[in-house]
This record gives structure tokens, C-alpha cells and sequence, in this order.
């Protein structure tokens, strides 16, 4: 039953919320698992809304960000850690703090203890290589992808779920749905990247044949018309809800709390939605038109805590 928590979470309800957020003077930084193409456009709307405050962001992969505020446990650098599955914040609920922002109540979900905010729900689609691969030989399914044919025209790659947020979610959801010898399976032949940018980068150049992506990304760059094909499975598609959270001990925490609201505000989605096609997780802002709609996949979600699952996905690669 788990693995249709999203697809529930997702599904009817709508809510209406006004736009939110007070300037505040002085400093802010933000560690983030986003990409310049996803953060940018947010970024420049709150300076908009906030010009008063000064951004530092800070980037890196999700797990060496969950890494380093857990160093600076007691002394901490960051005041808000954007990005990651809400799974990632749960087991790390401890370096957070609660802070119960007017906007959650507008989110298809929202974390009873307000440590996490909704952002924007996530699926991960297959990325293929059409320089490696042909029209005829796309692969339709997750099972697909043991296919021999694949490795022989440049190989799966699969982001490190020590390290990648994206990687985590692809491995918990898959092995909740079609076991760890099925995880096993593909990491025989599989490329492990150190990240997930490296991996959807990889399959763009034509290193790879195949992974998945973050299907905005996926929808950017068929839209450029680059080298790829993007597939969502029929037996599983992988989703998360990406969320942020308020660091404990954040040493600018009125700035901290701006940023959270802005983050939640209908207007802050809506370019979530138009300049960076990914879904809001607002429930009164309809998709992107450019994605395909949710209710007709079989949403596949993280089921197993990241330490189970990296150290499961080390094990089966052994073997």
C-alpha cells in the first residue's frame, strides 16, 4: 500500500492562499541540492519581494549537504537546506527546526510536526539516448532496463544514493516495488555516478545510454531538441515530494522564515510551474501542460530510510 502514498497525497482537493512575505533586512544563506536552472528564477523573484536581504547559497548533492550541516551541528553555517525528498528531513529531524509557516496548509501534504514544507512533487522518468539507442529499442518498463541491449550500447547509470537525493528515491522505490535482487540486477552492469547532475549529464552527451531524470529537466531539454528520448515506465514511475527546512541553530532565523514563506506563496509556485516545468506542490496550481498527467502512472515512492538503502545498494552491488 505504501508505494501509492503519493498518487493518494496528489489526488482531488483544491485550497486558495494570498501572497505572503514581509521584506526583511540582512543575510541569508541557503544550502541547496537545486541546480542553477531550478533555483535561479525563485531566487531572483524573492530578491524582488525581499531586496533588503543577501543570499548566499551554498550547493552541493543532498547527502553531502544533510553531511555538513550535521558538522556544523551547534555552530550552524546554514539557516535553510532546500531541496531533498521529505524523507531526508524525517530521518534527520534533528537538525531542523519547526516553524509553522501560513502556506502549509495549501500543500497536497504537509508534515504534522511543520520541520519540512512541501515544494514541488517530483518524478523521475527514464532518459535514453538517442544516439546510442533506437526508436524500436526503447525501453517501456523499469524491467526493461535488464536487458542485455543496454549495456551493449553504452550501459545504465544510476546516481550514488550516498550522495544523491534522486538516487536514493530511484533505489527505496524500486526495490520497495520489485525487490533488492531486481536493484542487484541493474548495478551489475551499471555505471555509478557520483551524483545525479553527472548521471542525467551523461546520458545527454551520449556516455551513457540510459538513467532517469528529474522530469522538468527531462522536458527542458527534449524541448531544445536535444540527443534524447524521455519514457515514463508502465509497470513504475519514481516520485518524491521535494520539500525545505529551517537549519537548527539558523543564525538569521526572521530571514530563514521569509524565505520558507516566499518559498510556499502561490506566486513562488507559479513560476515553479512556467519557468522551471516542474509540479507545484500547491494544491490550487495545475501542472505544467508539458508534463503528462500524474494520474494516469503508477507512482512508485521511497519506502526504506537512506541508510538501509545505501548500505543494501553497496551490499547487491558486491555480490
Amino acid at each position: 500500500m505504501l508505494k501509492w502514498t503519493l498518487r493518494r497525497i496528489l489526488a482531488g482537493a483544491l485550497a486558495s492562499a494570498s501572497l505572503l512575505g514581509i521584506a526583511n533586512a540582512g543575510e541569508l544563506v541557503v544550502y541547496t541540492a537545486h541546480g542553477e536552472t531550478t533555483s535561479a528564477p525563485i531566487l531572483e523573484a524573492f530578491a524582488k519581494a525581499h531586496p533588503d536581504v543577501k543570499v548566499t547559497i551554498v550547493r552541493g548533492g543532498t547527502g553531502e549537504i544533510v553531511e555538513r550541516i550535521r558538522a556544523e551541528a551547534g555552530n550552524a553555517s546554514a539557516d535553510v537546506m532546500w531541496g531533498g525528498p521529505t524523507q531526508t528531513f524525517e530521518e534527520n529531524a534533528a537538525l531542523f527546526q519547526a516553524y509553522q509557516s501560513p502556506s502549509d496548509a495549501d500543500m497536497v501534504t504537509v508534515d504534522p510536526n511543520h520541520v519540512w514544507h512541501p515544494f514541488t512533487v517530483l518524478l523521475q522518468p527514464l532518459i535514453v539516448s538517442t544516439k546510442r539507442i533506437d526508436a524500436a529499442s526503447m525501453p517501456k518498463t523499469q524491467k526493461d532496463l535488464l536487458s542485455p541491449d543496454f549495456a551493449k550500447a553504452g550501459g545504465l547509470i544510476i546516481p550514488d544514493p550516498a550522495k544523491s537525493g534522486t538516487g536514493y528515491t530511484i533505489l527505496s522505490a524500486l526495490a520497495g516495488d520489485f525487490g533488492w535482487d531486481f536493484i542487484g540486477k541493474l548495478a551489475k552492469s551499471a555505471r555509478i555516478a557520483p551524483g545525479s547532475d553527472d548521471a542525467f549529464n551523461a546520458v545527454r552527451d551520449g556516455e551513457a545510454a540510459v538513467g532517469w531524470i528529474n522530469e522538468d529537466l527531462g522536458a527542458k531539454w527534449k524541448a531544445q531538441g536535444l540527443p534524447i528520448a524521455i519514457v515514463y515506465p508502465t509497470d513504475a514511475v519514481t516520485g518524491q515530494i521535494d520539500a525545505q527546512a529551517i537549519v537548527k541553530g539558523a543564525q538569521h532565523l526572521t530571514e530563514a522564515k521569509s524565505f520558507i514563506d516566499f518559498l510556499g506563496t502561490k506566486a513562488a509556485h507559479e513560476i515553479v510551474r512556467d519557468a522551471t516545468v516542474r509540479r507545484s506542490a500547491r494544491k490550487d496550481t495545475p501542472p505544467p501542460a508539458a508534463l503528462p498527467d500524474i494520474a494516469s502512472l503508477n507512482i512508485v515512492s521511497a519506502m526504506d530510510p537512506r541508510a538501509v538503502v545505501v548500505a543494501r545498494f553497496q551490499e547487491v552491488r558486491s555480490k
